[in-house]
């Protein structure tokens, strides 16, 4: 016998499916109203989708809209449009007839409604119907109506839109026609209809009271709660249904919570779009077109595409290792350089791909649908494609964000997060009912965007308002569980406002949940963990982590205070190469720091590919890169070099080579925006013009060099043949200290060497602030070590060179920017003893946190204990420096 059944929600009508199918009723089907009249009104008819009226609506703003052409490019428009034309036609309202019945002033804009809905219906599919269309179809055929669809029962309803209740009273002239209210509201129209209502007593379920301290807290004692239910055997996953009046605010903590806790969870609204793999790809995209592109863009961009997309399974996975590195690409013309020369990593197939990917999202933000079209396939286009209905191209980071898909999880066989509307009409044994606040349950009211309420009374617009809505859900589920309910409200909103009771919440004792309360069935692991600390004792991480803590903590030196075994292979590895300035600075200020840095490898990672400013590490190698080329400019283009420049010569020489430098940098480096970068060049000029332009007595016969490395650097390895016979030594050879056996290496900035005599000057700028008057430190603690290397390594590499003079100049301090070391023979051995007593200390496995650990800019500083300054470094100081008793006193010293 055929029996059909009009269905409210996606979950009712898959349950009706279930039980048709365990009951093997073959001759019922379930439909929702709209379904109903489109199935009688026959031809193919069918209602308008959501999703197709939105794209008709997209379509539509080409056309002249009226009042309505200011805003119609607006985000959000398509989505505000629709709502307002589907209410209006489930209102049963003719929007041209109102526009002549309207005052002057709401004339306009329901005659822009009128227009914008005639062009949206012509767009639309013929077969697609407002539904006061398919009404009147769907009655001239009423008599089809008893063999299409035998006795018809409208099930879990406690409402309908007046559009269809002619249709429903018409059809129940002809067929059966109940109204299975059950414990339900019951509309008085459908009494006045005489439409036969099957009423059934209200369920008296267990209702609880439970106040929580913010909305993720609500979710977690609902995982909680649930994982009681299935613990007791009390019940199954599909007798459990947890619900609020609007979910969006919970999603992400249930999203995080049920993946945690291993419990299937099904979100009857829909999950986020970008949660999904294709969601990830489409944000991909919309990124690099909205932001431009980069190489961590790309790099993330293919990583996706090779998964998704057959036509670049081609690609390596180490296909970035062709890229340089710190070369942030931000340009395409950048891209195409790069890719025009093949290599091993990136074979010429490859290159090819790539150049056309490259030419694809170099097409730009408007063309955003054809590059949509070309690169994606599937449910990533479907995304896609969706959003682009939502809104233009430019808000594609807002309307991707608000994409939901269907999931995947079968609500038969799982637990439900649900609307409370759709509960409403699907009940469950056990329900938990969220967000019973005055804000959020009954939502309030709101105008509509396009039919203002001066323009349509919303009583005639929406006679089903949102309000009455959720109070006769809430009335519904209390009526419809069967066994328990737990209402609960958070004390606080996320954003740690103090929240309001709703008037819909019980007057009954309520429990306050605390956050950090022991439940008796955690949610999952970690919540297991956090509630129960004697197991998180027994886990090694724990006791590693208890015992590291209580070590810092300790008046004595530990194994997590940096003592470790003697000639560890890290260590002794890290001391065999060849050591900077920078990394023997760190060894003798910082034990610690040199292992975790050049044992470890640890490095700071890049903040952004678009800096807002330039970091000062960055700032001072442009710096020296512009003073080098100038030097080498001069040395090169005058006879006399540099030492005989004027200024109007190392001005033109300058202005070249910023420009050089500044475009080389460009291509390879991230970089602050146009004007923060314009004025940044414009200090490194007038450092760099005041640092080659500081008054001095060129040495006689005079020759300058700039950047020379030395002690087989690895700058050296790159320089030329030609390049290498023009230094004054063998950038090769190796340079140790003497009586430590410590080789070094690095780059002298500038380099003055006399003709005659024996004479040599070693010059290192410093682009910071200089140390005032009257100072003058030698090694600083440890921490300036460059004139006594740079002094040492030129009268070790250049034969005849008896007398060299090592400064720092500092060009923001003007003619009293120069700071020479009164004798580098005296610093060279102090500085020798140091680094020999730091060598066998940390041979010995005493790496500990010494006086460079306390540096308000130590980038290892997050590794050390909270709150060091405070505490830690005033407890481990003196034993610090107790056991390292040869090296400490160079951390005091000038």
């Amino acid at each position: 016998m055929r029996e059909t059944i009009i269905i409210h929600s996606r979950l009712a009508w898959s349950a009706a499916r279930a039980q048709a199918a365990i009951e093997r009723r073959h001759g019922l089907q379930a439909l929702s109203v709209e379904h109903l009249a489109a199935r009688l009104a026959g031809g193919f008819l069918r209602p308008i989708d959501s999703d197709a009226l939105k794209a008709a609506i997209a379509e539509a703003k080409t056309a002249d809209l009226g009042e309505l052409n200011g805003i119609k490019g607006l985000p959000g428009f398509s989505r505000a449009a629709a709502q307002t034309l589907s209410k209006a036609w489930l209102a049963n309202l003719d929007l041209p007839r109102l526009a002549a019945d309207a005052a002057p002033m709401a004339r306009s804009r329901l005659d822009a409604l009128g227009r914008l809905e005639a062009e949206a219906l012509r767009r639309l599919p013929p077969s697609m119907r407002r539904p006061g269309d398919l009404v009147a179809a769907a009655l001239s055929r009423l008599c089809y109506a008893r063999t299409l669809f035998g006795r018809i029962s409208v099930n879990g309803r406690t409402e309908m839109s007046p559009v269809w209740r002619p249709f429903l009273a018409a059809l129940s002239e002809v067929v059966e026609v109940r109204w299975i209210a059950g414990p339900r509201h019951v509309p008085s129209w459908v009494r006045d209809l005489r439409i036969p209502v099957v009423e059934a007593p209200a369920s008296a379920p267990e209702i609880q009271c439970e106040s929580c301290a913010s909305p993720r807290h609500e979710a977690l004692e609902a995982m909680r709660w649930a994982r009681s239910l299935l613990a007791g055997g009390l019940a199954r996953p599909e007798e459990i249904a947890i619900a609020a009046a609007s979910p969006e605010e919970w999603d992400d903590h249930f999203l995080a919570l049920s993946e945690m806790s291993g419990l299937d969870l099904h979100f009857v609204h829909g999950r986020k779009a970008l949660i999904t793999p294709e969601g990830q790809l489409t944000a991909a995209l919309a990124e690099l077109l909205l932001r431009g592109l980069s190489h961590a863009r790309m790099n993330r961009l293919i990583a996706l595409l090779r998964r998704q997309n057959s036509a670049y399974e081609i690609l390596p996975r180490d296909w970035q290792r062709a890229l340089p590195q710190d070369a942030p690409l931000l340009a395409a013309a950048n891209w195409r350089e790069i890719l025009a020369v093949p290599s091993e990593s990136l074979p010429a197939p490859v290159a090819e791909l790539l150049c056309e990917l490259v030419d694809t999202l170099a097409l730009g933000l408007k063309q955003a649908p054809e590059i949509g079209e070309l690169l994606l396939r599937d449910r990533s286009l479907a995304i896609w494609r969706k959003a682009l209905i939502e809104g233009p191209p430019e808000a594609l980071d807002v309307t991707l964000a608000t994409l939901r898909l269907h999931d995947e999880f079968s609500p038969q066989a799982s637990i439900i997060w649900a609307p409370a509307a759709a509960l409403a009409a699907e009940p469950r044994p056990f329900v938990r009912l969220l967000g019973l606040t005055s804000r959020a349950w009954p939502r309030r009211p709101t105008e509509d965007p396009l039919l203002p309420n001066h323009i349509v009374s919303a009583d005639l617009l929406d006679p089903l308002p949102v309000h009455g809505a959720d109070r006769r859900d809430f009335d519904t589920v209390i009526k419809t569980t069967t066994l328990q309910v737990i209402c609960s409200y958070a004390r606080r909103d996320a954003q740690g406002r103090i929240n309001g009771v709703s008037p819909l919440y019980p007057k009954l004792p309520r429990v306050y949940r605390q956050r950090a309360r022991i439940p008796q069935h955690a949610a999952g692991w970690s919540d297991r963990l956090f509630a129960r600390p004697f197991e998180f004792e027994a886990l090694p991480a724990a006791q590693s982590a208890l015992a590291c803590w209580i070590d810092w903590h300790t008046e004595r030196l530990t194994a997590h205070d940096g003592l470790i075994r003697a000639n560890h292979p890290l260590v002794v590895a890290a001391l065999d190469r060849r050591q900077s300035a920078t990394s023997l600075a760190k060894l003798l200020r910082d034990p610690l720091g040199y292992l975790w840095t050049y044992g470890f490898r640890w490095e700071e990672p890049q903040e952004s590919e678009e800096p807002l400013q330039l970091e000062p590490l960055a700032f001072g190698n442009l710096l020296h890169s512009v003073l080098e080329q100038t030097v080498n400019r001069l040395e090169s283009g005058l006879s006399g070099g540099f030492g005989t420049a004027d200024a109007a010569a190392i001005a033109e020489a300058l202005n070249s080579a910023l420009a050089d430098v500044a475009a080389q940098n460009e291509r390879r480096c991230p970089v602050p925006p146009p004007v923060l970068w314009r004025r940044k060049l414009q200090d490194i000029r007038a450092l760099a013009f005041a640092a080659l332009t500081f008054r001095e007595e060129a040495l006689p016969d005079q020759r300058s060099f700039a950047e020379i490395p030395f002690g087989g650097d690895p700058r050296a390895e790159a320089l030329s043949a030609d390049a290498r016979a023009r230094l004054p030594w063998d950038p090769m050879q190796p340079v140790v200290i003497p009586g430590t056996g410590v080789a070094i290496g690095g780059s002298i900035d500038r380099l003055d060497l006399s003709g005659v005599g024996g004479r040599a000057r070693v010059t290192d700028y410093k682009s910071g602030k200089p140390p005032g008057m009257n100072k003058n430190p030698v090694l600083k603690g440890g921490a300036e070590l460059q004139r006594c290397l740079y002094a040492y390594a030129v009268r070790a590499l250049s034969a005849g060179v008896n007398d060299v003079e090592a400064r720092l100049l500092y060009p923001k301090g003007g003619d009293g920017g120069l700071y020479a070391l009164s004798d580098p023979g005296q610093a060279l051995e102090q500085l020798a003893a140091f680094v020999d007593a730091a060598r066998r200390q940390i041979l010995a496995g005493n790496l500990l946190p010494g006086a460079g650990a306390q540096d308000a800019f130590n980038d290892l500083a997050f590794a050390l204990p909270g709150g060091a300054k405070e505490s830690y470094f005033e407890l481990k100081g003196p034993l610090v420096a107790e056991r390292v008793a040869d090296l400490a006193p160079l951390w005091g010293t000038e």
